[in-house]
């Protein structure tokens, strides 16, 4: 709580400011003004703003590659070369080529009408196709879980960071410098 100075009650202040803002207690002269000042020391600050500065940006980092991730995951890898020239080395018909490397089944009527070496190169070929997708989806999962990791951390880091440069409102005098909590 700020006391008044004897001198503020007799009328003989000694300037302007001393009417607006309460006396100091410390000195008796000087003039209590609203000033913002960290809450912690020179350092504590320091690493404060080292911690919060990479995180904003790890965050950042961490969404667009989680982004990037989501629209490379809608773009499934097709059927490699190697398969799709297994199959045509077999004669299989381009049409059910085209299937497999959709990943569309094929029906009944197709695959009588292939031999059955035709046959067996088509469900070697599906199975492929579906691992190197099935490998992809992992790949995704992983990627992104890493990500995610990324951003939590960021995000726990630059609180901290945010915490260590936080300001408060203190009264300072401007004659000494003292300084009183506003609270």
């Amino acid at each position: 709580m700020l006391a008044c100075h004897p001198a503020a009650l007799s009328g003989t202040l000694p300037s302007m400011e001393a009417e607006i803002h309460p006396l100091c207690r410390t000195c008796g002269q000087g003039a209590l003004v609203p000033r913002k000042t960290f809450r912690m020391s020179g350092p504590v600050v320091v690493i404060g703003f080292i911690l919060l500065i990479p995180s904003v940006l790890g965050m950042l980092f961490g969404i667009l590659t989680l982004v990037g991730i989501g629209m490379a995951q809608s773009e499934t890898p097709g059927m490699d070369p190697e398969t799709r020239t297994r199959l045509q080395a077999q004669q299989v018909p381009e049409p059910v080529i085209t299937q497999v490397a959709a990943s569309k089944p094929i029906d009944e009527a197709q695959l009588t009408a292939l031999t059955p070496q035709q046959r067996t190169a088509v469900r070697d070929a599906q199975s492929s196709v579906s691992a190197g997708k099935d490998r992809w989806r992992a790949a995704g999962v992983v990627a992104g879980g890493l990500f995610i990791f990324i951003i939590v951390m960021s995000f726990v880091s630059g609180l901290l960071g945010w915490l260590l440069v936080m300001r408060k409102r203190v009264f300072q005098c401007t004659r000494c410098g003292a300084v009183v909590p506003a609270s």
